[in-house]
């Protein structure tokens, strides 16, 4: 039996009047009377964001043709590299790639080569 009309601990259950009026007292004491038309549509939006999105992952996405070849993007070839030479380590041989500081098998440090 809960104790002065109180929902009990388990979880939140029916919200009676009190409960309504002391949390709308505890939002006063923390934000104030003048902010709160701003907390409450801050609230407002977050909940209708959120039934927005919880509505969007429900319903399955139905692409058509011509949505499909639409929206995808043009063929592009590939960028052309240029190839820079290898930067070769002077202690055991290996073929490095260039702007590294030390060779990769080794861990000597590699030469600039101007």
């Amino acid at each position: 039996m809960p104790l002065l009309g109180l929902a009990p601990l388990v979880g939140i259950g029916p919200m009676g009047p009190i409960e309504l009026v002391l949390i709308l007292a505890v939002v006063i004491i923390i934000f104030g009377v003048g902010r709160l038309p701003e907390v409450g549509g801050a609230i407002g939006k977050g909940i209708r964001e959120f039934r927005k999105a919880s509505k969007e992952d429900d319903e399955p996405k139905q692409i058509t043709q011509a949505q499909s070849t639409a929206e995808s993007p043009p063929a592009q070839s590939p960028p052309v590299q240029q190839q820079t030479p290898a930067v070769v380590c002077d202690k055991c041989g290996t073929a490095n790639t260039p702007g590294n500081r030390f060779c990769g098998q080794c861990g000597a440090t590699l030469e600039a080569r101007v």
